[in-house]
C-alpha cells in the first residue's frame, strides 16, 4: 500500500513536470520543477523514514488542496493578470508547494521547513513575476496548502534533525528518542 501511494505521487508529480516543462523562461520553468518537487521530496522522505502514515496523510493533503484550489477556481472566475484565463484565484502551484512545506516543518521541525518555506515562497514569487497571478492568488494558495496539511498531518515530534556551520565546517546532527 505504503509503495504504490509513493508511486502514484511519484508518477503525478512527473507528469505534471512533464506538462510544465514547456515554460518560455528558466524562472517560470525551475518555479515548476520547485513546485512539483516539494512534495517528491516530502514523500521520498516519508518513505525512507518507514513513516507510512505520513505518506498518507501527505496524499490526502495534496488531494484534498488540489480539490479545494480547483473548485475555488472554477467559482471565482478570476482574471490572470496577463489576460490568459479565468482561472488566477488561487494559485495551484502555491498551495501544492506550501502545502509540501508545512508538511515537512511538521515532521522534521524547521530545519527542515524553513528551507521548504524559502522554496514554497520562490515558487509564489515566480507565479506572480510571471504575470500568472496576483499577491492575493499566491497567499490564498498558500494559505490553503498549509491549512489542509495542518488539518491532515500529525507531526512528528520524536525525530530531529538539526544544522549548524560556523567558518569552514559544517555538522548534520540527527536525534532520536531511544524509548
Amino acid at each position: 500500500m505504503t509503495r504504490s501511494i509513493a508511486q502514484l505521487l511519484i508518477t503525478l508529480c512527473f507528469g505534471l513536470l512533464a506538462f510544465q516543462a514547456h515554460a518560455v523562461d528558466k524562472v517560470t520553468r525551475n518555479a515548476n520543477f520547485v513546485a512539483m518537487g516539494l512534495p517528491v521530496f516530502a514523500a521520498g522522505a516519508s518513505l525512507l523514514n518507514n513513516d507510512t502514515d505520513g505518506l498518507v496523510q501527505l496524499a490526502k493533503s495534496e488531494a484534498v488542496t488540489l480539490g479545494i484550489v480547483e473548485v475555488l477556481k472554477s467559482t471565482t472566475h478570476e482574471m490572470r493578470p496577463n489576460g490568459k484565463d479565468d482561472k488566477s484565484f488561487p494559485s495551484m502551484h502555491s498551495a501544492v508547494a506550501f502545502s509540501a512545506a508545512q508538511f515537512m516543518q511538521m515532521k522534521g521541525g524547521w530545519e527542515y521547513g524553513v528551507p521548504a518555506y524559502l522554496a514554497a515562497s520562490y515558487v509564489a514569487w515566480a507565479r506572480v513575476d510571471a504575470r500568472e497571478h496576483r499577491w492575493r492568488d499566491v497567499a490564498a494558495g498558500a494559505a490553503t496548502g498549509m491549512l489542509t496539511t495542518y488539518y491532515f498531518t500529525d507531526a512528528n515530534t520524536g525525530r530531529r534533525l538539526g544544522m549548524s556551520w560556523s567558518g569552514r565546517s559544517a555538522m548534520l546532527q540527527y536525534q532520536q528518542p531511544l524509548n
